[in-house]
């Protein structure tokens, strides 16, 4: 097979690390390409030997852009004869609709985020395309408020890479692992719907109860400069670590002890993932795709969005019930390797891939 992935960029987001994931799975065997407007991750793509063409701006409604898009797509598909276009992006998926009129090419659309609006520009995007969606309730989203037929649309869970070639991790936070500290951490974009603002509000009112709990924040974003000021402005320095972004998330969290999620709207969010793989519990908001990866009491804890007392009662609860600790710990590694394992993903993908073929043949 000869795979196009098109997503709007190629940045350190959960949505480019899954098309990473896809290209190292389907590289060996078929070929592989990348379209998209770049970014940080293009690296891995070269280390690969994915080949990566560059897009203009696909949320630009410029009629020269959308025209400059579609030719340069169409010359993709016809250069590198590719079978199916994977695309990750509603705008790049109405961009491959369109080529498909003219062409044989295949279209295959994974939906990440459970929307809250744009539903008549959804149903113009995905209608007639086969659709993967990355949880259920993004599925049941796209039925229900998009009015997409159900036939078409399949939910395949993320997964996650274990390793990473660095193994770099930053000296702040070994020093408070080496002193004994129980860490506590939000890794995620410095958004506000990632509920950024509570992480801080969690970790300052856990911290005056209990200092040996501390708490990093890893990522970057519009609002880290007003995330440090308000440290600052709380005096929050000895609690709260701000270490920017990582690339290397799946080493840090072999020095956390548990994960924090305060979001407010995900799809199938991927930290969770990479901490279950390594046996970390999560304690986050009970938020649609987020509590189809927690099982209450299980794996970890769900928490009503904004309930700042609740997030503090599980972090405390982890830290002092040694057992219930291991217990979350082991049962993290087996939720990682029957339901969110690499085999698994790869094998719905391919099933999926070969069944859109194989329509076009009869």
């Amino acid at each position: 097979m000869n795979i196009l992935y098109l997503n709007r960029g190629m940045g350190l987001g959960g949505v480019e690390k899954c098309i990473i994931q896809l290209c190292k799975l389907f590289n060996s065997s078929n070929k592989v390409i990348v379209a998209s407007m770049g970014g940080e991750l293009t690296k891995d793509l070269e280390k690969m030997g994915v080949k990566h063409y560059n897009i203009l701006n696909t949320d630009s409604k410029n009629p020269d852009i959308i025209l400059n898009n579609l030719i340069a797509i169409y010359k993709m598909v016809k250069k590198e004869n590719i079978d199916i276009i994977h695309s990750h992006h509603r705008m790049t998926t109405l961009l491959a609709k369109l080529i498909s009129k003219i062409t044989k090419v295949k279209v295959i659309h994974t939906q990440h985020l459970c929307i809250e609006d744009k539903f008549k520009l959804t149903n113009v995007s995905l209608k007639g395309i086969k659709t993967i969606t990355v949880s259920e309730a993004a599925k049941r989203i796209l039925i229900e408020k998009a009015g997409l037929e159900e036939k078409n649309i399949k939910t395949i869970y993320n997964t996650v890479e274990t390793e990473h070639d660095s193994k770099e991790v930053d000296d702040k936070l070994l020093e408070l692992k080496k002193k004994g500290y129980f860490i506590a951490a939000q890794v995620s974009r410095i958004v506000d719907y990632k509920g950024i603002y509570d992480f801080i509000s969690i970790a300052k009112s856990t911290a005056l109860e209990n200092e040996k709990i501390k708490f990093v924040l890893i990522g970057d974003g519009p609002e880290l400069s007003n995330i440090k000021e308000l440290i600052k402005k709380e005096k929050l320095e000895d609690y709260i670590y701000p270490l920017g972004a990582k690339d290397n998330i799946i080493e840090y969290l072999k020095y956390i002890d548990v994960l924090l999620l305060c979001s407010y709207i995900e799809g199938l969010p991927l930290t969770p993932l990479e901490a279950f793989s390594q046996g970390v519990p999560v304690v986050a908001t009970n938020i649609d795709g987020t509590n189809e990866e927690i099982e209450n009491g299980y794996n970890g804890y769900l928490v009503e969005a904004k309930d700042i007392e609740s997030f503090k009662e599980k972090i405390l609860e982890l830290y002092e019930d040694e057992e219930k600790y291991s217990y979350m710990k082991g049962n993290c590694f087996e939720i990682f390797n029957t339901k969110f394992n690499k085999e698994i993903y790869f094998k719905l993908h391919l099933k999926e891939y070969k069944e859109i073929l194989s329509h076009e043949r009869k």
